[in-house]
C-alpha cells in the first residue's frame, strides 16, 4: 500500500512539474512575412557535445555588460511614437531588473551608417587647431537619446565608436570608415555628464587613405 501511495505521489509531482514548464514560443520575421508564430516548437534536452558550457560553481571571465547602439535613426524612429510608448520602450531596454536591462551601449563618433546625414565635428577645412569643433549635431539626437536612457539607468556605460574623419582630411573627400577622436571630443561629452568607458578603434584602418 505504501509503495502504491508513493508511486501516486511521484506521478503527481512529475505531472505538476510538466504543467508548470514555461511555454516556449517561436516568432520569426522575414522579408515577406512579419511576426509569424511558428508551430510545434518543443524544448528538448541537448544531445552530444554542447557549443557552450556554463560553469555554475565558480567564476571565470567577467562580462562588463550587454547593450545596443545609440544612433540618429533610432532616435528619429522613437520620436514617431507617443510619449507613453516611447518611455515604455526605454524602460524595457534600460531599467535595471526589467526587460533587456542594457548596461553598456555604443555611441558613434561623427556620421555613421545610421545617421540622418553626413557630418563631422569640424567641417572647416584646415582647422587643425579645432577652433570650430562642435558636437551641435549630436545635441539634437544622440545627447537626448542617451539622457533618456540614463533616466532609467544612471549607471549606463558608454562605448564610443568612431567612423570617419572630416571629408577634408581624406584623399577621396568622402565620409566612410572611422576616425580617431581628439581629447576635445571626449571632453565635450564629459562636460555634458557622459563618461566614456572605452573607445572602439576596430575600423581605423579603413577609408583613411582611400583614393
Amino acid at each position: 500500500m505504501k509503495k502504491i501511495a508513493l508511486s501516486i505521489i511521484t506521478i503527481a509531482i512529475t505531472l505538476s512539474a510538466i504543467a508548470q514548464q514555461a511555454k516556449v514560443e517561436w516568432v520569426s520575421t522575414t522579408e515577406g512575412s512579419n511576426w509569424v508564430v511558428q508551430k510545434s516548437l518543443k524544448a528538448t534536452a541537448a544531445k552530444g557535445q554542447p557549443d557552450v558550457e556554463i560553469e555554475t560553481t565558480k567564476s571565470l571571465q567577467t562580462i562588463n555588460g550587454f547593450g545596443g547602439c545609440f544612433n540618429e535613426l533610432g532616435w528619429a524612429s522613437l520620436n514617431q511614437l507617443s510619449a507613453h510608448d516611447r518611455q515604455s520602450i526605454f524602460k524595457e531596454l534600460f531599467a535595471p531588473g526589467f526587460g533587456a536591462n542594457f548596461t553598456i551601449c555604443r555611441m558613434p563618433v561623427g556620421a555613421n551608417d545610421f545617421s540622418l546625414k553626413w557630418y563631422s565635428y569640424d567641417e572647416t577645412e584646415g582647422d587643425f587647431q579645432m577652433k570650430d569643433f562642435s558636437i551641435a549635431n549630436d545635441l539634437q539626437t544622440l545627447v537626448p537619446f542617451i539622457k533618456n536612457a540614463k533616466k532609467y539607468n544612471p549607471a549606463l556605460k558608454l562605448w564610443a565608436s568612431p567612423w570617419s574623419p572630416p571629408q577634408w582630411l581624406k584623399k577621396n573627400k568622402h565620409y566612410a570608415a572611422a576616425m580617431v577622436p581628439s581629447k576635445a571630443k571626449i571632453k565635450e561629452y564629459a562636460d555634458k555628464g557622459f563618461k566614456m568607458e572605452g573607445m572602439d578603434f576596430s575600423n581605423v584602418e579603413n577609408g583613411l587613405t582611400a583614393g
